[in-house]
């Protein structure tokens, strides 16, 4: 850009500035009427084609008609999801870069990372919650036990007999499957992959005991009969296995957690774009259509306050670093 170029893009700036003042709206106000007036990137930190990918893509085609504009899905994998993570943490606060965050990178990633380049609470404006899904205990159909309690007795009475698959070290299969690894005092072998559809196949020829995955996941060896299921995490039954009962029901705590996507934009974004913003993603997450497409799926869309998630976050991030200390759970 030229010397004059520069100065006459000033000027018109000055020009527009000026008369948005003489009709009485401010620079914040102004920019929330015009918001948005380019394309939004939603960023994916994880790869094309799995549950985030595809919950991404389906807000993004939904917001596209609520808000008048191109969304568009952005998928910067690695590092667990923290490298796309971080890319948005560092982006510009203008409401057009937003994050699909979720448990892992906002939550999890913070204890396990300990030179994690974002803190989740402070480089981040929370705009709100998606969607909850619990997890499930899928288990081989010839394992004796099935439900949580009569898999901890098996447990106890042959241990390190019993494994548990996870997709992957660190991830939230792999810490949940901990967490009832506590109730039976370590004698539960965990055996990570990459990936939750190679624990199922795993779990289906016997090679392991139980794998823990996202419900969405598991449903097709599910209703094909080739895995059981011993229990869902959360408070309750999933729509999706509505004859699979909780943990908690079943008398084992500490197995609330769920796998949760939250929309996020950069620490700083003006509040007049996410009072913008929010209205429309509440809109499309309380389509009925959209609602029951993912409850089927074993997702719950569940939309928030700004505040709600902010609480709901630092909550989930206290409680994964208790789980993490207490599992002494550590990445090589």
């Amino acid at each position: 850009m030229s010397k004059y170029q520069k100065i006459n893009r000033r000027g018109l700036l000055a020009t527009a500035m000026a008369g948005l003042l003489a009709l009485g709206l401010s620079p914040a106000a102004a920019l929330a009427e015009a918001y948005p007036s380019k394309p939004i990137r939603i960023v994916v930190p994880f790869p094309p084609g799995g549950a985030a990918d595809t919950l991404a893509r389906a807000l993004s085609q939904q917001l596209n008609d609520t808000l008048g504009k191109q969304v568009i899905v952005e998928n910067r994998a690695g590092a667990g999801g923290t490298i796309g993570t971080n890319a948005v943490a560092r982006a510009e606060p203008d409401g057009y870069t937003l994050l699909l965050g979720n448990v892992s990178t906002l939550a999890i990633a913070p204890s396990l990372y300990p030179n994690l380049n974002y803190d989740p609470v402070k480089d981040f404006t929370p705009i709100t919650l998606v969607g909850k899904s619990p997890l499930v205990f899928a288990i081989n159909p010839a394992l004796p036990a099935k439900n949580l309690p009569d898999l901890i007795a098996l447990a106890n009475k042959e241990p390190g007999k019993l494994t548990f698959g996870s997709s992957g070290a660190g991830s939230i299969t792999h810490l949940t499957g901990e967490v009832l690894n506590l109730a039976t005092g370590g004698k539960l072998v965990h055996v990570p992959y990459k990936g939750s559809a190679p624990v199922l196949l795993a779990v289906a020829s016997g090679e392991l005991s139980m794998g823990v995955t996202q419900v969405v996941e598991m449903l097709p060896q599910y209703k094909g009969g080739r895995v059981g299921a011993a229990a869902v995490t959360g408070a309750e039954k999933s729509p999706a296995l509505p004859d699979v009962s909780t943990a908690t029901s079943q008398g084992v705590k500490g197995l609330e957690a769920t796998t949760w996507y939250s929309l996020m934009a950069p620490a700083g974004v003006p509040a007049e774009v996410v009072q913008r913003l929010h209205p429309a993603l509440e809109k499309v997450l309380t389509n009925p259509d959209l609602r029951k497409r993912f409850a089927d799926e074993g997702l719950i869309l569940a939309p928030s306050t700004q505040g709600e998630l902010g609480a709901f976050l630092g909550n989930e991030v206290r409680d994964w670093a208790t789980v993490i200390k207490q599992a002494g759970v550590k990445l090589d």
